[in-house]
């Protein structure tokens, strides 16, 4: 189910080494990466958006119902898989 959501709703999303070798290949050198910690999601996002998307569930414009549905569902895969995704940061400098 995971790997489904994220093939369909975030089709250019990578692993980490994935991103580093792209990164390289362009010609910029990684100085570090940063997992955003699952605290931030949680507590600082999605605790935050869920109520609100629940407020927008039957509102009477389609596509802001629609977007509703899609951050419940992206929420959802959070909470059954919450430590096989995140947001990385990435520290970059051009190699020139």
């Amino acid at each position: 189910a995971v790997t489904e959501f994220f093939r369909l709703g975030y089709p250019d999303m990578q692993s980490v080494p994935q991103n580093i070798a792209v990164a390289e290949e362009a010609g910029y050198k990684i100085f570090n990466t940063y997992t955003l910690p699952k605290e931030a999601w949680v507590e600082d996002y999605y605790d935050v958006l869920e109520p609100r998307a629940k407020s927008l569930v039957h509102h009477s414009d389609v596509p802001v119902r629609d977007f509703a549905v899609e951050t419940l569902k992206e929420i959802e895969t959070f909470k059954i898989s919450e430590d096989s995704y995140g947001y990385v940061f990435y520290v970059l400098q051009r190699s020139n």
